[in-house]
């Protein structure tokens, strides 16, 4: 248990939440970058086209210029019900979507398996040897026989300790398209309102 609690104070728990959640609050700061990047690019002409409006002076007020149209024309009948051309100028942030991701939510799953495995091993060795030997001493003595036996046994026991170690980290991030800001929201209302339908001029006569 010792071992174990040892082993998991090793792991850098402030670098394995920390990161995570320092690349989410940049993601985040990126998002809004680009839904600025969008509307300033997309929704506006801008005075100068080689010059960032926005971060031109950060010292002043940003002028990002006029607002961006788009035209359409086509024909319907007029109030005398005759086939007539039209055009319709529409502020183009008002017919897009203005992309303004939001991390909803963020789930770190961090698991530590440490594994103690004890290894225990045992083992004998015997060893037997039997040598005889015969011979004479004279030819009226008896036989003379000698035995030499030899019994040798040996033991072993060895014991060694195995720590295992599985580390596993899930990270899942949720991301939305956020509400609109209340003041966005305002301007969007304010370029609807803009919206104009022009009667064309009638073509002269051939």
């Amino acid at each position: 248990m010792a071992r174990a609690v040892q082993e998991l104070k090793q792991i850098p728990f402030g670098f394995l939440i920390g990161q995570p959640l320092k690349a989410a609050i940049e993601a985040q700061a990126l998002a809004a970058k680009t839904t600025v990047d969008f509307i300033e690019k997309v929704g506006f002409i801008p005075p100068n086209p080689d010059e960032d409006p926005l971060f031109l002076d950060e010292t002043k007020d940003a002028d990002v210029g006029q607002v961006r149209n788009v035209t359409f024309k086509y024909s319907k009948r007029d109030e005398n019900d005759q086939e007539h051309a039209f055009s319709l100028t529409v502020p183009i942030l008002s017919i897009v979507p203005i992309p303004s991701l939001r991390i909803d939510e963020m789930t770190i799953n961090f698991t530590a398996k440490l594994t103690d495995t004890v290894v225990d091993t045992y083992s004998n060795k015997t060893n037997f040897a039997i040598k005889s030997e015969a011979k004479f001493k004279s030819f009226w003595s008896p036989v003379s026989v000698s035995v030499r036996t030899s019994l040798s046994y040996e033991a072993a026991r060895a014991g060694s300790a195995k720590y295992s170690r599985d580390y596993t980290m899930n990270i899942s991030v949720r991301a939305v398209q956020d509400e609109i800001p209340a003041g966005l929201g305002r301007i969007l209302d304010i370029l609807e309102q803009s919206i104009q339908e022009k009667k064309e001029a009638a073509a002269p006569p051939p």
